[in-house]
């Protein structure tokens, strides 16, 4: 297994610990939970595996993205920062450095910029894709923006922080890219 699908692994299985951590609204066990999140993972790292092959086609381009919003927006940023306000640590439990993770969020925000430039050259039979990218786009800026206003705090019940909208919006990106290029 090559570093980058043991990365996607580690990934996934942390996401997985959060998804079991948080009490997800379904019937499921929470070994049933992580058992689907594992097999969720594997199944993306191999997807992810076939198209770091061709790297110039458009289904590649959108996993990498894809792969960007997971890894440095949603793992690297919103979920820890989240986890960051409401218990002073983040997602797994460890000392964070929130200055740090905004300032890493902000390089993000670079390759964001790229990839929204990318996402709206795309033609119009690819419309669909670039309306919810929009959507998820703005999201994306409206949190960042939030944090670049006021820094959050450890433990700080009244900041504000809801990561719903991008987390909605980002799993119908997703979803979006499974459609396309599953076909």
């Amino acid at each position: 297994m090559s570093k980058r699908n043991k990365n996607l692994v580690l990934i996934g299985l942390a996401f997985a610990m959060l998804l079991v951590f948080s009490g997800c609204a379904s019937k499921k066990t929470d070994e049933e939970k992580l058992a689907d999140a594992i097999q969720e993972a594997l199944k993306d790292s191999s997807k992810n595996e076939n198209a770091s092959k061709d790297p110039d086609t458009l289904e590649s381009h959108l996993k990498e993205i894809s792969h960007f919003l997971t890894s440095d927006i949603w793992n690297d940023g919103f979920v820890n920062i989240s986890w960051f306000i409401g218990s002073g640590t983040n997602s797994t439990g460890d000392k964070m450095d929130i200055d740090f993770t905004i300032e890493r969020l902000g390089k993000a925000m670079e390759k964001k910029a790229e990839y929204d430039t990318y996402i709206q050259g795309l033609d119009a039979s690819n419309d669909g894709l670039k309306q919810v990218w929009t959507k998820l786009s703005n999201e994306i800026d409206v949190l960042y923006n939030k944090l670049k206003e006021k820094t959050p705090v450890a433990e700080d019940s009244s900041y504000e922080f809801d990561t719903g909208l991008f987390e909605q919006y980002r799993d119908a990106f997703k979803k979006d890219i499974e459609a396309l290029t599953s076909n």
